[in-house]
């Protein structure tokens, strides 16, 4: 077929093809009646080349779009294989149903096929297997098992097997988000008392940021090179170094606010350490401090210049919004004690003056009743 078709038009090519098939029509049936008259101790080798030579020739028809007499020999010769992918190629799932039920052993082949091209969700869709099967099926599939709790109304456990999914999901945040969300749904419609009430703390600390991520500015998502539609699942710990980062030029003291929320999350994290924890806090209050250019060009010590600062609003803005600023701010010490001050001020005058403005700045919150050490 290969030689004749270039040099033939459309009308010549069909005539090649219906000469082809008849062609593979009769050298299939001359390897079958062969087969039927040999040896059992022969048969296993010469139906070995008989199922080579049945690809051989009849795949052609389907790398040709000649679907209707590729359809006609893979069904005459049982080539199930290829019929399974010449219906999953035409999108008829109508014809996969039939052969499912007209030669057993097709619905195996099928499902194997499916499986092994990762179109599980197809394979639901085509309705080709008993009950049973589809239940040990969907059980022995991780990212399916939750079809069939649900089914079973197992809330509990289709919740549990959600939240796992969301909780391992680091492609997309929409597919993140949605299986989590189903979990918490799952998870709420469950027997009370044979539901943990600990993965459904886990799913709102999870959804909250990935709400946090949603709403990140369009210069932070661009400066990141994230896409809105296709963007990965940040964690809590990227997201905070990204609103305090470089990635975000127009840090404010609300961007610093959900910082601090974020890191909340932290402290609720079973696996994440108190010195983790207070290394991150630490780096939120440097990164923020860092932000007030004024803090290298003073020329003169005034412990008001505190208010004139993105540390002092954010602050005030976190206390004014309830939150124990004792928890989430570092002792003046400690801020102080940050390597980075030395690259930041050369002169060590410098370096006293922001630490006078600073330790005025604490004791000023803590008389308007801030706990701050």
């Amino acid at each position: 077929m290969e030689t004749v078709l270039p040099n033939v038009d459309e009308e010549g090519k069909y005539e090649v093809f219906l000469v082809a098939a008849s062609l593979t029509d009769s050298v299939l049936k001359l390897y079958l009646d062969v087969l039927a008259r040999t040896s059992v101790s022969e048969c296993a080798v010469l139906r070995t080349e008989y199922e080579r030579r049945r690809a051989t020739l009849i795949e052609p028809f389907l790398a040709h779009k000649v679907y209707p007499l590729a359809f006609t020999l893979a069904e005459t010769f049982h080539h199930f294989t290829l019929l399974v992918r010449l219906c999953d190629r035409c999108n008829d799932m109508a014809k996969l149903r039939a052969l499912s039920v007209r030669y057993p052993g097709f619905a195996d082949v099928a499902y194997k096929w499916f499986m092994e091209e990762g179109k599980e969700a197809k394979l639901l869709t085509a309705n080709i297997m008993d009950h049973g099967k589809l239940s040990d099926f969907l059980m022995s599939n991780e990212k399916l098992q939750w079809i069939h709790q649900l089914g079973n109304k197992n809330y509990g456990d289709a919740g549990n097997t959600l939240f796992k999914l969301g909780k391992a999901e680091d492609e997309l945040l929409s597919r993140k988000k949605t299986l989590l969300s189903m979990a918490k749904l799952a998870l709420l419609a469950a027997d009370t008392e044979t539901c943990e009430p600990e993965p459904l703390q886990v799913i709102n600390r999870e959804l909250e940021t990935i709400t946090y991520q949603e709403r990140m500015k369009p210069e932070m998502l661009d400066n990141a090179g994230l896409v809105v539609d296709r963007m990965a699942p940040l964690s809590t710990t990227q997201l905070i170094y990204l609103y305090t980062g470089d990635d975000n030029p127009g840090l404010d003291d609300l961007d610093v606010k959900k910082a601090l929320d974020l890191l909340q999350n932290v402290a609720e994290d079973d696996t994440i350490s108190d010195e983790e924890f207070e290394r991150l806090r630490l780096d939120i209050w440097v990164s923020v401090i860092r932000r007030d250019s004024w803090w290298g060009h003073c020329t003169h010590y005034s412990p008001d210049q505190i208010h004139d600062t993105l540390f002092y609003r954010a602050v005030i803005l976190a206390y004014n919004s309830g939150m124990l600023i004792s928890h989430f701010l570092p002792r003046a010490k400690e801020i102080l004690d940050h390597e980075t001050w030395r690259e930041v001020f050369k002169d060590e005058k410098h370096v006293q003056q922001f630490e006078y403005i600073l330790r005025s700045g604490y004791e000023q919150m803590r008389e308007m009743g801030i706990d701050c050490q």
